[in-house]
């Protein structure tokens, strides 16, 4: 289960670095989740060699939402289980109005109106800090530590696509390397948009069907996990 982190020389050795937030919104059309270790072999593919995973989520306060809070650290225990490394920051609350906009028109759309209306709401908004910081930094170590050939960054934040441009200039004559990025395809219709957006990345990934089935999450973890069927799957990974 544990990811190795040796290499022979002609097989470039991969670190994948998963913004969990980000690929939860990525998938949440399709009501799935996904294992990152699972995920991140798919990503690797078979000709490169996968030396290490690493997991960036917010958790809840206990204090805030202990149901959620437990939840989240029920996957989290799976997914450490598995080998990932997973770095976890307490989420931050305060008051936010939450817009509807199922009725509304994709704003990228030429043909969208200049003024729409939409139901709003007050609620408790629960806010990630410090999750991008984190995963770059370690992307970027990870690469300069020598312990990766490759990085591929689950995400579709563009600010995190300076660790492609801090990668370049610290490698530059030293060493080949690549960052490249990998987010969930055809879930808004943009995927052309997202390309362009994205486009600093040395590769660009899509998460597909065939991807998401092979590493498709269909543990509940609204309740404690059957210690049964959790080592019938950690044997199935390997």
């Amino acid at each position: 289960m544990a990811n190795s982190n040796t290499s022979s020389n002609d097989v470039p050795r991969v670190k994948v670095f998963i913004d969990g937030q980000n690929l939860f919104k990525g998938l949440r059309r399709r009501g799935m989740r996904l294992h990152p270790l699972l995920l991140a072999r798919q990503l690797a593919g078979p000709d490169r060699q996968l030396v290490g995973t690493h997991y960036y989520s917010g958790i809840h306060d206990p204090d805030e939402n202990r149901d959620m809070h437990q939840l989240v650290s029920r996957r989290h225990d799976l997914i450490r289980q598995t080998g990932v490394m997973v770095t976890e920051r307490t989420l931050h609350y305060h008051w936010e109005w939450r817009v509807n906009t199922n009725d509304l028109p994709p704003p990228w759309k030429d043909d969208s109106p200049k003024k729409a209306t939409a139901k709003v709401r007050k609620y408790r908004a629960a806010r990630e800090k410090g999750i991008d910081v984190a995963l770059a930094l370690d992307a970027v170590g990870s690469i300069l530590a020598d312990e990766c050939d490759v990085v591929i960054i689950v995400s579709r934040d563009r600010d995190l696509m300076e660790i492609a441009d801090e990668v370049r200039s610290r490698c530059k004559g030293v060493r080949a390397m690549s960052v490249e990025v990998a987010v969930v395809s055809g879930q808004r219709g943009d995927e052309d948009r997202i390309k362009k957006i994205l486009s600093g990345y040395d590769g660009f990934h899509e998460i597909d069907d065939r991807i998401t089935q092979s590493a498709k999450d269909e543990f509940d973890y609204k309740e404690p996990l059957d210690e049964g069927q959790v080592a019938d799957f950690l044997a199935a990974i390997g």
